[in-house]
C-alpha cells in the first residue's frame, strides 16, 4: 500500500497507543509524589548557599583592596614620582572591581531562583507530575498546573505549596479511582476482574 492510500485513522490509533504506552500509572504518580522534597525548591535557602560559596572572596576584598591600593599608590611614587595619579588610577581599578562583584551579588537571586525551576523541570520529567494530580487542587492551583504543563516553571512558591498539599491530604484511593474512570485502558482486560478497582474500570469501559 502506498503512503497516499494508508488509513488515516490508523495512523491516529497508533498516535494514540504511543501516547497510551507513555502513560504513567496512578501507583508511579503517587509513588514521585510522596518522594518530592519540597526543602529543595527553597530560593533563600539555595541563594544563601551561593553566597556562601562566594564569601571568602567577599571577607578579602577589603584588606586586598587596601594592600593593591597602597602597592602600586607607593609604586607611582617612588618610580614614577607621581603618588597622585597612581592613588586615582589604583582607586579607580578598585572601584570597577568592585563593582563587578556588587553586579553578582545582586544577580544570586535570578541564578537561584533559575537553579530552582531547573529542579522542578527535572521533578516534573517527560510525564509531568502536578498536572495529573489538577482535579484535586483548589482552583487557586489551576494557572500553575496549566503553566506546569506548557513548560513554564516560574511559579515556585505555588509549586511548593501544591506539592505540600498533595503530599498531606491526597487520598490516594479517590485518586486511583479517578484515574481508571479516565484511563481505563490501563488496567489489562485479563486482569480487570482481578483488579482492586475493577468495578471502577468496567463502569468506565462501558460508558466510553
Amino acid at each position: 500500500m502506498t503512503p497516499s492510500n494508508a488509513n488515516p485513522n490508523a495512523k491516529l490509533s497508533d498516535a494514540k497507543n504511543a501516547k497510551t504506552v507513555a502513560l504513567p500509572t496512578p501507583d508511579e504518580l503517587l509513588q514521585r509524589l510522596q518522594q518530592v522534597d519540597c526543602s529543595r525548591f527553597d530560593v533563600d535557602k539555595r541563594m544563601n548557599e551561593m553566597r556562601g560559596n562566594r564569601i571568602w572572596f567577599s571577607a578579602m576584598a577589603i584588606p586586598v583592596s587596601a594592600v593593591f591600593l597602597t602597592i602600586f599608590t607607593l609604586i607611582g611614587a617612588f618610580a614614577f614620582d607621581q603618588p597622585i595619579p597612581s592613588f586615582l588610577i589604583s582607586a579607580a581599578i578598585l572601584y570597577w572591581i568592585g563593582t563587578l562583584i556588587d553586579s553578582q551579588q545582586r544577580h544570586l537571586p535570578i541564578q537561584a531562583r533559575n537553579e530552582i525551576m531547573q529542579l522542578i523541570a527535572e521533578t516534573e520529567g517527560e510525564q509531568g507530575l502536578v498536572p495529573h494530580f489538577s482535579y484535586f487542587l483548589p482552583k487557586r492551583y489551576r494557572h500553575l498546573w496549566q503553566s506546569l504543563k506548557k513548560g513554564n516553571y516560574h511559579y515556585i512558591e505555588q509549586y511548593i505549596q501544591a506539592i505540600t498539599l498533595l503530599q498531606k491530604s491526597l487520598d490516594a484511593n479517590k485518586f486511583i479511582q479517578f484515574w481508571y474512570l479516565k484511563h481505563p485502558q490501563q488496567a489489562e482486560p485479563e486482569t480487570t476482574e482481578d483488579h482492586p478497582f475493577a468495578e471502577v474500570v468496567n463502569k468506565a469501559k462501558k460508558s466510553a
